[in-house]
């Protein structure tokens, strides 16, 4: 009956598992942890509300029964993670069975004696934690006879360090760094103490302040850590000399302490930036992956953050990757031969890989990494010559550009052609709002698809003239420049579209106008 009660409990142990452990990113984890806070908080204001003399004894109840709510509450919450903190049963099954095998001749008695302080070692270590600890201080007054210690409910404010993720970074950093600032407070205690005992010895008997070695060493602390209330002043020379003694020598204390804690924090910091970079990174769906943020990067950033498509930038130097932050962009330092680095930068989810590295040896990695992991991914990498464009394009790059000569056949171009190329410019870029570009495909479902361009009315509707096609075949990808009335539509066909960006959006909205989730994949050229 036991065996069957656990097997029971076994899959609703794992959702509260998922619930209650601070590793979890489940959803159900933060509003658990919310609500939790939301409790906390009402119990300390609860605590201060019942401090009030003018109650009368219905207020008096009242407030007894919710305190009794409260504890009832982070009782059952502790109960819970002691539960949760280990499998007693399958960690007594498993030790058992060792202890029966090694031991055949010691009485079975104490074989399952030893098992279950074996199995009872995980829990305890729960147990002597400094949270747990707190937890159990903080629900002691519950119980009637330990009523005197309702001071202690003060502590669950503390437990706000678990339920909060920016409390718990702090938490964290005193964890980490434990050993030097426990340390650094052993010192301080010495140094107080050596300094209350010396200040005891000269000014007792003459300083009528000075009665105790408590008050000594409240004098101790009170000055070292330059509070210095003046309730307790040396009255003797000698009181005067281990008084400057120790605030000398005492206040390398504090300063130490203060350098700890402001070098962990800092680091913390640095890790914290990582994980909300993270974060973002995880959330972003059909983006691109850039490569590099030397000048041709950064133009090729500005030119996605203008078109409104989401993007990762990644940079080996740090103060790039600041720059791209400062701008506002999804940054994080990554070496792009490293593998690992892929892996956070949702490559399985982007839509595109854009190398702006000059290096051929990296861009060739970059196409091997990312054709191994995604070989449907479009890359397009930056080529220095007209050899290496051909090499990249075998090794599996869609597209090469190269910035010289496409920056020559520019200059040249507007040297020969200035109004053809100040259109070209006018369509191409989206500051200027009068004329845009755009790829639009066909869904699935469209009404559009299956009819024939003159009776889409795209250009007597929407004012949008359609400047080509490419096909949804796979074995003819190239475009139809101009098509004519008679020209097909086809479901994932990619209209290449010029027209106002209003009229642009409500062609959108047509060619997606199936009751279904808007998934025309647009770019702006």
């Amino acid at each position: 009956m036991f065996k069957k009660i656990i097997f029971f409990m076994r899959p609703y142990k794992a959702i509260l598992r998922r619930i209650v452990s601070s590793e979890s990113e489940d959803r159900s984890h933060y509003i658990f942890n919310t609500i939790m806070m939301i409790l906390v908080i009402a119990s300390i204001i609860e605590l201060v509300l019942e401090t009030d003399p003018t109650l009368d004894k219905s207020q008096v109840k009242f407030y007894f029964m919710v305190e009794y709510f409260f504890n009832t509450i982070f009782l059952i919450e502790y109960l819970l993670r002691w539960w949760l903190c280990s499998d007693l049963y399958d960690d007594f099954i498993a030790v058992y069975s060792q202890f029966k095998r090694r031991a055949y001749h010691v009485r079975t008695v104490v074989i399952v004696w030893r098992a279950f302080v074996y199995a009872m070692r995980p829990k305890i270590r729960w147990m002597v934690r400094p949270m747990s600890i707190i937890d159990l201080l903080a629900i002691l007054p519950m119980f009637w006879a330990l009523r005197v210690l309702r001071v202690l409910r003060v502590l669950w404010l503390l437990k706000l360090f678990r339920y909060s993720r920016r409390l718990s970074f702090f938490g964290s950093i005193f964890r980490d760094h434990s050993y030097e600032l426990i340390s650094i407070m052993g010192v301080g205690m010495i140094l107080f103490g050596a300094s209350a005992v010396a200040f005891y010895v000269v000014e007792h008997g003459t300083n009528s302040h000075v009665d105790s070695i408590w008050g000594a060493f409240y004098w101790s602390v009170i000055t070292i850590a330059t509070v210095g209330y003046g309730d307790i002043t040396p009255v003797t020379a000698s009181g005067r000399l281990v008084a400057v003694l120790g605030v000398l020598v005492g206040m390398w204390v504090p300063i130490f302490l203060t350098s700890v804690i402001v070098s962990a924090l800092s680091e913390r910091i640095v890790k914290l930036k990582e994980y909300r970079m993270e974060r973002q990174i995880e959330r972003l769906r059909n983006h691109f992956i850039v490569c590099g943020l030397d000048d041709l990067g950064q133009a090729v950033c500005r030119s996605l953050k203008m078109a409104g498509v989401p993007f990762v930038c990644i940079d080996n130097q740090q103060e790039r990757v600041d720059d791209a932050l400062r701008d506002g962009w999804v940054s994080t330092r990554a070496d792009v031969t490293e593998e690992r680095s892929w892996g956070r930068l949702g490559l399985s989810r982007a839509r595109g890989v854009i190398s702006a590295i000059p290096d051929e040896s990296v861009n060739v990695y970059i196409i091997l990494m990312v054709r191994e992991r995604r070989p449907d991914c479009f890359i397009v990498v930056c080529g220095s010559s007209h050899a290496s464009e051909k090499r990249l394009l075998r090794v599996g790059a869609n597209r090469v550009v190269s910035p010289f000569q496409l920056g020559g056949a520019q200059m040249a171009n507007i040297a020969l052609r200035p109004t053809t190329v100040q259109f070209i410019d006018l369509a191409m870029k989206r500051d200027h709002l009068s004329l845009d570009m755009e790829e639009l495909e066909i869904p699935e479902h469209s009404i559009f698809a299956g009819l024939c361009l003159k009776d889409s009315d795209i250009r007597s509707q929407f004012d949008v003239i359609v400047v080509g096609i490419v096909p949804q075949s796979r074995e003819d990808r190239d475009m139809v420049f101009n098509p004519g009335a008679d020209t097909s539509l086809r479901a994932g066909d990619v209209l290449i579209c010029l027209g106002h960006p209003d009229d642009m959006e409500r062609l959108r909205q047509a060619l997606n106008d199936t009751g279904q989730q808007d998934n025309a994949s647009v770019l702006h050229l």
